[in-house]
């Protein structure tokens, strides 16, 4: 039984995928991150119809009488020798950081900023959302970058934050200035020594330090020293986010949140491969109570035996009650089976396809597993589609159709949690009952 990784590492030029401020001049150095590998029906871009190979038989059960399938690791998985080295350039947190949060946080999130720069704003404001959902669960580490090729006077408003630090009070001035950063981004050095002053006299500081910490050679040094550090490593860009001491391209708040949803979720997740729980020679219904009724599946065990064995213990231990709809277009599929409602979440094991010829998409209301873009990703999540989609043949399992119940697939609402996960929570399952002839 073989253990794998979810999310893959690819060697990347640190490509930020909400823009930011950037230095063009300088090229960042190859590095890894993650990528992401979600459970998902893809939507496809042509309907041409694909040729059906059919899955080569391999056994459905180990040695042990279990399912064949690969457990997937943690979301957060041990960072092998070569990423530690590549991910060196970003220092330990330490005691010399500025850090907002409990220590026993399960996402450190460790931001290299820009006081003026215009994304790095958005990032704040996203990053206080976030910490304010999961105040338990979420420890922000301040690093400075600023930008001075771009922003003359970001280096000052950064010994400003310093000079409030020596003082108890670096978040009080953080949040100021990202809070009046378009007023303050037009300001002469001048005129910004004078509010960054006035700011430090409202918050109750001992004024004449705050002015000599704020011009002393120390802190100008310090926050130098770490600028030139990330220049010289090929850091360039702010906001620079790292996610658990990985480089992640998205800091919206409602992204972040699915690493915290997901891994909440993985002690609940199942570390063996399930037993064979179904009789091939059977016949299987499943009914799926929802808040609109009841959706009734005819399973095909021969077919996709392995598929049908998962759904059905699954089922039977309860795991898909509460689950939610988290992907749903009513021109293509209703997709569910997700506990976290992100759609990059699963039940904690993976198996391959079962791709038989004369099951196809060409009709209405069949069940499919989702899958990721690997081979052998097939797990928990699946879906029922509402309308013909034969550019899904040969490559996601069928494993049922659904026989009742058409008028209430129609009633669940529409939404698409990777694209906009602010929206209201996906419709529940409410149960899955098994009936076995």
């Amino acid at each position: 039984m073989k253990i794998v990784k979810k999310y893959l590492w690819i060697v990347m030029v640190f490509m930020l995928a909400l823009s930011a401020c950037e230095i063009q001049e300088i090229t960042p150095p190859p590095t890894e991150t993650q990528v992401i590998e979600e459970t998902e029906v893809v939507l496809p871009e042509t309907t041409e119809v694909v040729p059906v190979i059919p899955t080569e038989v391999l056994p459905i059960v180990d040695e042990e009488g279990n399912m064949s399938c690969t457990l997937v690791g943690p979301l957060f998985a041990e960072l092998t020798e070569e990423q530690k080295v590549q991910l060196s350039i970003f220092p330990e947190v330490s005691d010399a950081d500025y850090i907002k949060g409990p220590e026993d946080a399960i996402l450190t999130v460790i931001e290299y900023t820009d006081f003026f720069c215009p994304y790095c704003s958005m990032a704040y404001g996203e990053l206080e959302t976030l910490m304010e959902k999961y105040p338990d669960d979420v420890r922000l580490v301040y690093r400075p970058l600023p930008l001075d090729s771009l922003h003359p006077t970001a280096p000052l408003a950064a010994y400003g934050a310093e000079a409030a630090g020596i003082q108890g009070k670096f978040w009080d001035m953080y949040s100021a200035i990202f809070l009046n950063q378009a007023d303050l981004a037009a300001l002469t050095a001048e005129d910004l020594a004078a509010w960054l002053t006035t700011t430090a006299e409202d918050m109750g500081l001992d004024v004449e330090q705050f002015v000599a910490d704020m011009e002393s050679e120390e802190v100008i040094d310090k926050i130098t020293t770490e600028q030139q550090t990330m220049f010289a490593a090929g850091v360039s860009s702010t906001p620079t986010i790292l996610v658990n001491g990985r480089p992640v391209g998205n800091w919206q708040a409602a992204y972040l949140s699915n690493f915290i949803e997901v891994m909440k979720a993985e002690k609940d997740m199942i570390t063996e491969c399930p037993p064979f729980v179904i009789d091939q020679d059977k016949e299987y219904t499943a009914t799926i109570e929802t808040e609109h009724g009841d959706l009734v599946l005819e399973l095909y065990p021969k077919a996709a035996p392995m598929a049908v064995n998962s759904f059905v213990y699954l089922a039977r231990e309860g795991f898909y009650d509460g689950v939610t709809f988290h992907r749903v277009y009513h021109d293509f599929m209703a997709q569910t089976g997700d506990p976290t409602g992100t759609g990059w979440s699963g039940a904690g094991y993976q198996f391959r396809e079962e791709i038989v010829p004369e099951l196809t998409y060409d009709e209405a209301y069949m069940v499919g597993v989702a899958r990721g873009q690997a081979e052998g990703t097939s797990g928990s999540q699946f879906f029922i589609t509402y309308v013909p989609y034969p550019s899904l043949n040969g490559g996601y399992t069928i494993f049922g159709k659904l026989i009742e119940g058409f008028d209430v697939l129609d009633q669940i609402a529409e939404r698409d949690a990777d694209n906009n996960p602010d929206s209201p929570a996906g419709e529940k399952i409410i149960s899955i009952t098994i009936t076995e002839k």
